[in-house]
């Protein structure tokens, strides 16, 4: 497995989406990463690629990362350390035929976030035309891969709520359709905002039924081209979170192979635990510094372990992307 580094490099954002904390309806301070520190970073990155030659993926997220002015310049750096470039993206500023090209030039994929068909994305992100603009976007951005012949792959992320889960199927036809690579999902989370969760909140039954059948449907969509990811112990997860039941983790190991990097330069094991066991990217100066943050993430749980471990939602370590 190679490293994976998520790394949110702004609190901003165009949307007011009603299950986010970054939505513009939010009062909030919002920052970005710092340009400096981070171009710095991505030197560090590279230097580790290059002495190492692991497989890395930087994925940038937000907030809406293409607000972040930095990510184009950064992203063909990388790209040209033989990094991974991916971004998670709402996908407004995709009519834009500059930063098409940007990304078919340096990114290694591209995650679109789509909630279902246009009745439940466009009323839970406050926009209407936001699943047609999106969708349009998608299919100009496929139409240029292939005819450039870009490896860029195409993803989907939907978050599963109440209202979308029954479409899950037909949902994934369309993506299909449209020429997307790969679906992912997450469960709708209410520590963000709990005044969304309560009614749109997955049921155990609706769980339960998805759990069942998912694996079918990942066999058939494989076969037809688009892989739909999720693995049972991502499942399982989702059923107890449905249930109201807690998920203590003695040991994630997640460390020694993903770091989340929030936009104040802070290294943790995930976003949960950003603020308790925090790194500042300062501290990494040359490559033969990533060990010495593995073992400090390994003495802070030690000393302390983080009150999100007794009821851990950390996606990766559930192996979201099987």
């Amino acid at each position: 497995m190679g490293r994976v580094i998520v790394w949110r490099v702004t609190q901003s954002c165009n949307m007011k989406c009603k299950f986010c904390s970054y939505s513009t309806e939010v009062e909030r301070v919002r920052s970005d990463a710092d340009s400096t520190e981070a171009e710095r970073m991505c030197t560090v990155l590279g230097e580790y690629r290059r002495q190492t030659e692991e497989e890395m993926l930087v994925s940038w997220i937000g907030g809406e990362p293409f607000l972040w002015k930095d990510i184009v310049p950064l992203s063909e750096k990388l790209h040209g350390y033989g990094i991974g470039v991916s971004a998670t993206t709402n996908g407004l500023l995709f009519n834009k035929k500059e930063l098409q090209k940007a990304v078919l030039d340096n990114f290694s994929e591209l995650v679109f976030s789509l909630d279902g068909f246009n009745e439940c994305d466009d009323a839970v992100r406050q926009y209407f035309g936001h699943f047609d603009t999106v969708s349009k976007n998608i299919k100009t951005l496929v139409e240029k891969r292939d005819d450039c012949m870009s490896d860029l792959k195409i993803k989907v992320n939907t978050i599963l709520m109440r209202n979308n889960i029954s479409q899950f199927e037909e949902f994934c036809e369309y993506l299909l359709w449209l020429g997307v690579d790969e679906v992912t999902f997450n469960q709708l989370g209410g520590f963000d905002r709990p005044e969304f969760f309560e009614a749109n909140r997955l049921t155990e039954q609706q769980v339960e039924a998805f759990r069942n059948r998912l694996p079918l449907l990942k066999k058939i969509f494989a076969e037809r081209g688009l892989i739909v990811h999720g693995s049972g112990k991502y499942l399982d997860r989702i059923l107890k979170s449905s249930r109201n039941e807690r998920n203590p983790v003695a040991e994630c190991d997640t460390g020694s192979w993903f770091w989340f990097i929030n936009e104040s330069g802070f290294i943790s094991p995930c976003s949960y635990t950003s603020y308790e066991y925090k790194f500042d990217i300062k501290g990494i100066t040359c490559a033969d510094d990533f060990a010495r943050v593995e073992e400090y993430f390994r003495k802070c749980r030690s000393k302390q372990r983080s009150k999100w471990c007794d009821d851990c939602y950390c996606t990766q370590f559930y192996d979201k992307f099987e």
